[in-house]
């Protein structure tokens, strides 16, 4: 968790311990406002080899939706969620560190805040094996309700957090093999970014992107020639 005491330019480095290919750089659980933008360089021993600019962190708005003093020109609040990111995507590098520069001067909060960041490089399969149709998400909560004496139903407890169930049923082969390499890299301990719709945009991509990990272990069904079906579920942390 990083909080500053103001709203005034900040910037943050990261050191790795080795040099690792690098195409991504997720900004998550931040604070920022629709004005707020963010810029992001890959530092390979000290010195940028990669730069995004500086990119506002607000979604595009569909044409035709754009409500005129209500909406920042050319973006779309997603603030009401409640966690949001920004994900910064690179060519592969090979990298040793990353830096983050925030400018949000008019953020209402008074403070900038950024709750974690993931960098590396992220697998999806081919368009053609990604995520079938039916994605389970739910919404979760530790609420419990019950009802007092006198008839009146009361709530004890807060506290939600998503989880996501998919499938990839369209993993030939030799992607397969990619998809055990990536999941022997982590368990069902590891936190880890997921986004089920990468390039969705807007409200679709934001509510099926968080941290989450692995519920349990993975199984897959070799359901016809050189191809297998494997369903995952992730959880919230």
């Amino acid at each position: 968790m990083f909080r500053t005491l103001g709203v005034n330019n900040e910037t943050l480095t990261a050191t790795l311990e080795s040099a690792v290919y690098m195409s991504k750089v997720v900004i998550y659980g931040h604070n920022l406002s629709p004005a707020g933008t963010i810029n992001v360089a890959l530092l390979l021993n000290g010195e940028a080899v990669a730069e995004t600019g500086f990119k506002g962190v607000a979604e595009l708005i569909p044409l035709g939706r754009f409500r005129v003093g209500i909406d920042p020109w050319g973006g779309h609040d997603l603030s009401g969620l409640s966690t949001v990111s920004f994900e910064a995507n690179f060519t592969p590098e090979v990298a040793n560190g990353y830096r983050i520069t925030i400018k949000d001067p008019t953020n209402e909060n008074g403070y900038l805040e950024i709750g974690r960041v993931f960098s590396g490089v992220p697998w999806s399969p081919p368009e053609s094996m990604g995520v079938s149709f039916g994605v389970s998400m739910k919404t979760k909560t530790a609420t419990r309700k019950e009802r007092t004496e006198g008839g009146s139903l009361i709530a004890i407890g807060k506290g939600s957090w998503r989880e996501v169930s998919l499938s990839f049923d369209h993993l030939e082969d030799n992607e397969f093999e990619n998809f055990v390499k990536e999941m022997n890299k982590t368990d069902d301990t590891t936190e880890v970014y997921i986004s089920v719709y990468p390039d969705k945009g807007g409200v679709i991509e934001a509510i099926h992107s968080f941290v989450a990990m692995r519920q349990d272990g993975y199984d897959h069904t070799h359901d016809r020639a050189r191809n297998r079906k494997v369903p995952l579920t992730y959880v919230e942390v």
